[in-house]
């Protein structure tokens, strides 16, 4: 959600397991200022959805009802496949929710985080993506305002969605436009709003457009053009200061490349690209091996006269090549009259073959020069890997572990701490090894309360979450939580377990709250245990 200003209004319980209306509240994605987003499941179509829920205090304001609604109409408007869609706009039990399409997958800035500058064909396919995106909001009328990593959704195929029209206005007559800021107050993210914004002046979708280029920067050069102490020094860097040059950072860039990200972010809308087409047109070039021509408004050809020298390639055996440099003529010069023709050709004759008989010496006593090779043109969404997993100091740690005959309780820790390693690192099929050898593991006693198969069965559980498998996720997930001990003196240690092992307590509680019926039945095994298992804060909420 979008990043607000702070509130001293006390957190929003978490909902996880209510029904509002027609929505299931499976489990909390996000919370931002004015409210909470929760993954959802729509009951009547049988679908999950992202469920935007505003918050109590604000639900009671005018402005927020109006900024709530108005991002609802706004996303109802576009029909894209590089935005989220809006579902339905409801009430119920007091609390205003909106349904949304939800995607699988993470943010533009945790992408960053984890991995860092993805390589070119991969950085065209993403900006390619938002580009469509804005070409298709800026026809509309509508005006993002706060285009962001946060707010640009990817899938693990690098598919984009743009997200969060929170602060969106529209621009199609102001009958229809809706004045959603305080005096003196500018919405958006300081570390990429357009300078415009910045000074609270009018804008238009060319703000988006200088934010989307901060956002490449971002993408391509690993970390923002502009950073500071505080919110105002980075927005007044946004209109008073220069970025340090993108092929100064990444000089492996493609320079045409860094030229349409500086032309993003040139500080007046006039000199920047005029629409997303304009954008997408330039990239696609790019992403073919062209070179690139200026588009959109204020892109004039050169006259003849303003050309440098050109310089004429001359070939006779197909392998020597010449160069002959031509400079422009500074005026019109006449043609030159038939009867002076036939001299001037027998003459162009004589020079272009004395030109190919040096060059057939030239290359007898000289090596010929290497040929710059083409890239390839990139065609469509590139095929990636991520790179192979590399052996940490941890891993080779537990697996000597492992190696330990008989297996005792430290075996059964090693193999369920692996997997857990494996799956941070989302290698799952090593993950699924790992607890597959968990579960051949024969152990129990008070030194282990909970049978090495069942946390098997959670460990499984949890790498099918990761599939994004739900339906199995939780079936694993349930057959876990029913192998766990039945006696009511057995509780204690179960929980003392998943208190004593917080890693594995809180990736089994994330997994878990995916269903409401499985949260259901873990509450029934683990009342004393639920509440810390759901706990952000982690073994500082552990019962004492």
């Amino acid at each position: 959600m979008a990043d607000l200003a702070a509130t001293d209004e006390p957190p929003m319980p978490d909902l996880t397991g209510r029904t509002l209306g027609d929505f299931r509240l499976l489990r909390k994605i996000g919370e931002g200022g004015m409210g909470q987003v929760y993954l959802a499941r729509q009951l009547s179509l049988k679908r999950e959805v992202a469920l935007k829920i505003l918050r109590r205090d604000l639900a009671d304001t005018d402005t927020a009802r109006k900024r709530f609604q108005a991002e609802a109409e706004a996303v109802a408007r576009i029909s894209h496949p590089n935005i989220t869609q809006v579902y339905a706009v409801g009430e119920a039990d007091g609390l205003r929710f909106m349904a949304l399409e939800y995607v699988y997958g993470r943010n533009l800035r945790h992408y960053l985080d984890r991995k860092g500058p993805p390589d070119v064909p991969v950085a065209l396919a993403i900006m390619k993506q938002v580009a469509a995106a804005l070409q298709k909001a800026g026809e509309l009328g509508i005006v993002h305002r706060d285009i962001k990593p946060e707010n640009i959704l990817l899938t693990r195929k690098v598919e984009v969605k743009v997200t969060d029209f929170g602060l969106s206005r529209y621009l199609a007559g102001q009958e229809k436009a809706l004045s959603l800021t305080q005096s003196g107050m500018t919405l958006g993210t300081p570390l990429y709003m357009s300078p415009e914004q910045v000074q609270g002046k009018a804008v238009d979708h060319r703000s988006d457009l200088y934010s989307f280029g901060v956002t490449c920067y971002h993408l391509l050069a690993g970390f923002p053009p502009f950073s500071g102490g505080t919110a105002f020094e980075v927005a007044a860097k946004h209109v008073q200061d220069e970025p340090e040059p993108l092929s100064a950072v990444r000089p492996d860039l493609p320079p045409e490349l860094a030229a349409v990200v500086e032309r993003l972010m040139r500080k007046r809308p006039a000199d920047r690209y005029q629409t997303g087409k304009d954008v997408f047109r330039d990239l696609t070039r790019i992403q073919k091996g062209e070179r690139t021509a200026p588009t959109g408004i204020g892109a004039v050809p050169l006259p003849s006269s303003a050309l440098g020298p050109m310089k004429l390639q001359v070939s006779l055996s197909g392998e020597a090549v010449d160069e002959v440099t031509v400079a422009p003529a500074s005026g019109k010069a006449a043609p030159p009259s038939p009867a002076n023709r036939l001299p001037w050709r027998i003459a162009a004759a004589v020079g272009v073959l004395a030109l190919g008989v040096l060059g057939w010496f030239g290359s007898r006593w000289t090596h010929p020069a290497k040929s710059t090779p083409v890239r390839p043109a990139v065609v469509g969404l590139p095929n990636f890997r991520p790179p192979g997993p590399v052996t940490t100091a941890r891993e080779r740690q537990l697996r000597a572990a492992l190696t330990v005959t008989p297996p005792g309780p430290p075996q059964a820790l090693a193999a369920l701490d692996l997997g857990l390693l494996h799956l941070a690192e989302h290698r799952l099929n090593d993950a699924d090894e790992a607890f597959a050898e968990l579960k051949a593991m024969a152990l129990g006693g008070a030194d282990f309360p909970i049978p090495p198969a069942a946390l098997a069965r959670f460990g499984f559980g949890l790498v099918l979450s990761h599939r994004d498998q739900p339906e199995e996720s939780n079936a694993a997930l349930l057959a876990a939580i029913g192998l766990l001990p039945k006696a009511k003196e057995s509780r204690p240690e179960v929980d003392k377990f998943f208190f004593d092992h917080p890693a594995f307590a809180q990736a089994v509680s994330s997994a878990v709250a995916r269903n409401a019926d499985t949260l259901d039945a873990l509450r029934k095994k683990m009342p004393n245990g639920l509440d810390w298992l759901r706990s952000p804060s982690g073994v500082l909420s552990r019962p004492r």
